[in-house]
């Protein structure tokens, strides 16, 4: 499943950076982008840039002076408009409101009774901190270094030509002159600083490398209790004699076993974290893009999940896994539909988005699919249930037979299938039906019925036997079937009319509705379909009526 992610995530960064045709080997591909170009990879990995359009240099003119200059944000390097690309400003935000910048990249921002930010207790905490990477001596501390001196000039000269003494105008560094300087502004901007190589931050090596090695995998990646181990071979992609992370899983926004909390390695001390499952950065990497990028909300509205569904009536994730040795084009087909699939929601009702793996099923470079229940917010956490190995072959099989089941016709079977809402009672390959068959009626009452743990569990089951085509447990199918019968029944005591649910499906004037009898006859319907899908048996026989009344039916 892990791998299925990571496949994902580097079609998706293939299809983002590539202007071309997608490399014959993809992995080559991403392996080189981070050792010659990493600046390219620092949007899917910091803080998203958004609409900022505009950037302030410092640069040096002059042995003791700096200028202050501006210009604008493009989205190309080939563009045919002069200025500056994003990743060559990588921005990392760091955890707290007062803390230090991580680096000379700043976000500027302005209010009218406060003034430009970020504050002077900020600017000053910063250059502090560069103080203390600068003295570190670390491989990139002579950056710092060098920074620092461009920083402590005293005399900079303006966007409109004026020369000015920081520290005679009464500013406690150049940083802070240059926040004040700008002046306002309609939106955010960027303010940074051109090293004495006349390289911005993404531009230098040194600096990249700062981000990547000390930032992005060594804060974000491991913690104090479980840090990084050198020369040891990464769990996911099999590379020797790596750095790995323990807490990649977790930094990456990827929680499937709580490995953040204690015990989440049984028996082994938490310094030996690394021996369950530790990544290394390139395998971290790719993992957070997929969480934060390949799974970003998107349609009219932003609030659609890609790959995400509802799959027996609870919020899912469909993870696909690729047959081996295909293409990237192949798998990219994957990408395109699912992307187009999320844009092309309707914004003003309600989209069938479960039919998503209706789209999926016929993709040929799909191996299986992996359907996982857990949150998607900050991480992908709290995993409450999961079915691998769901074959393409054995969904096309279910779609055919959801086709013929609209045509079928029998007495016990409803006279109108009910579709509507959450009331959905349609056959499809999201099993959306099992919702309504176990739902319990009776409002806040049975509210904690509803959310049972034991009920999800069984929901689950019966979708797992669906997909694989095993047999149902009857007897724990029977046992909750059972208990949503009382519920209608308890229902239709405190009703007034309550005995006409028991006896009549609900069809009135603003069209049919859900009663005791109904949902009765919508199980006898289910329970036909469990049997043509071979996971209970089919009688064998006819029922033969004892009492002579009922032998003439």
């Amino acid at each position: 499943m892990i791998e299925a992610m990571r496949t994902l995530a580097l079609d998706y960064l293939t299809e983002e950076l590539t202007k071309e045709e997608a490399p014959a080997d993809t992995e080559d591909w991403y392996q080189k982008l981070r050792k010659n170009s990493p600046g390219k990879m620092f949007p899917y990995l910091v803080e998203d840039s958004g609409k900022i359009e505009t950037v302030y240099v410092l640069e040096r003119c002059a042995d003791d002076m700096m200028r202050l200059v501006v210009q604008d944000l493009v989205d190309d390097s080939d563009s045919a408009k002069v200025g500056c690309t994003i990743d060559k400003l990588p921005f990392m935000k760091m955890p707290g409101a007062q803390s230090a910048q991580a680096g000379p990249v700043f976000k500027r921002s302005y209010d009218k009774n406060n003034g430009g930010g970020p504050s002077k207790k900020i600017l000053l905490t910063t250059m502090k901190y560069f103080e203390e990477v600068a003295q570190a001596n670390k491989p990139w501390s002579p950056y710092f270094e060098d920074i620092l001196k461009l920083l402590n000039c005293v005399r900079v000269q303006l966007p409109d030509g004026e020369i000015l003494n920081c520290r005679e105008s009464g500013y406690a560094n150049l940083l802070a002159c240059a926040v004040d300087k700008i002046g306002p502004q309609s939106g955010t901007v960027f303010l940074t600083v051109r090293d004495s190589k006349g390289q911005l931050p993404g531009e230098s090596a040194l600096y990249v490398e700062y981000l990547l090695t000390e930032k992005l995998a060594g804060e974000r990646y491991a913690t104090q209790k479980a840090p990084a181990e050198e020369e040891k071979t990464c769990c996911l992609c099999n590379a020797r004699d790596v750095t790995v992370f323990p807490n990649a899983l977790r930094g990456a926004g990827i929680n499937l076993s709580n490995v953040d909390r204690a015990g989440a390695f049984p028996g082994i001390n938490t310094l030996h974290a690394w021996k369950k499952y530790a990544l290394c950065s390139s395998c971290a990497d790719l993992l957070y893009t997929y969480k934060f990028h390949v799974l970003k909300k998107g349609g009219p509205k932003k609030d659609r999940q890609p790959f995400g569904a509802r799959i027996a009536g609870e919020n899912a994730l469909i993870i696909p896994s690729f047959l081996p040795g295909l293409p990237a084009e192949a798998r990219l087909e994957v990408l395109h539909e699912t992307t187009d699939y999320i844009k092309n929601m309707a914004s003003d009702v309600e989209q069938d988005e479960d039919s998503l793996l209706d789209i999926l099923k016929d993709k040929k470079s799909i191996l299986n699919f992996i359907i996982l229940w857990a949150d998607i917010g900050q991480e992908i956490g709290n995993v409450t249930g999961m079915i691998t190995n769901v074959l393409p072959s054995r969904l096309r099989e279910l779609s055919e037979l959801n086709a013929q089941a609209k045509s079928w016709i029998h007495p016990l079977f409803p006279k109108v299938l009910l579709q509507q809402g959450q009331t959905n009672f349609k056959p499809d390959l999201s099993l959306k039906a099992l919702r309504p068959l176990f739902h319990r009626p009776g409002g806040k009452k049975a509210e904690d019925a509803n959310k049972s743990k034991q009920l999800f569990h069984v929901k689950r089951l019966i979708a797992a036997c669906v997909y694989h085509q095993n047999r149902l447990l009857e007897e724990r199918f029977g046992e909750e079937i059972m208990t949503t019968a009382r519920w209608y029944w308890l229902e239709a005591l405190e009703k007034k009319d309550g005995h006409r649910e028991l006896l009549y499906e609900g069809i009135g004037k603003k069209g049919p509705y859900l009663t005791a009898a109904g949902w009765l006859k919508h199980l006898n319907w289910w329970l036909y379909y469990f049997k043509q899908v071979g996971v209970m048996d089919m009688e064998k026989g006819h029922f033969e009526p004892e009492m002579d009344a009922l032998k003439p039916y």
